[in-house]
């Protein structure tokens, strides 16, 4: 399975728990790339965003999006309000939103970011998704960052030529 924010997770438990005098089955989780515990409710997965990993044509249509021509912005806000409006846009968990923030920070940074909290921000938009895509092509996830990471610097190119 896939969290919307942490990535790959992989069902180490299923147990019951009392919350609020209600007794309720839980699952619980671990990142597989950090090994970071998570519990949802078992009945909640579709609140929580959890997912089945990413298909072939599903990361392909994400590289495509990932790889159109990055216009500059209109209007260029400032730094800390882009920066907390894509932190925003990235806790949704929506691939589209995750695919969009990696766009933005390229472009806002012309390709790489010199602030810590972009490059940090970029790492939290790329990481889950290069460890899905990682083990959906049973490729290093190393090799997965740098195409998520070199698909955008090269749509940030062609938009400039």
């Amino acid at each position: 399975l896939t969290h919307p924010v942490h990535g790959p997770v992989r069902i180490v438990a299923l147990r019951s728990r009392t919350v609020r005098g209600t007794e309720r089955e839980y699952v619980d989780l671990v990142v597989i790339d950090d090994e970071m515990q998570i519990s949802v409710p078992a009945d909640g997965k579709d609140v929580v965003g959890l997912r089945a990993l990413l298909e072939e044509s599903e990361i392909v249509t994400l590289i495509e999006q990932l790889a159109e021509p990055i216009p500059a912005p209109e209007k260029k806000s400032s730094w800390a309000h882009r920066i907390k409006s894509l932190q925003m846009q990235l806790q949704t968990g929506r691939l589209s939103d995750r695919i969009e923030v990696i766009r933005a920070i390229v472009r806002d940074s012309g390709g790489t970011p010199s602030s810590l909290a972009e490059r940090n921000l970029l790492k939290q938009a790329i990481d889950p998704l290069a460890s899905e895509i990682a083990i959906a092509r049973s490729v290093s996830r190393e090799d997965a960052q740098l195409l998520l990471q070199s698909t955008a610097e090269n749509a940030l190119k062609a938009a400039a030529a």
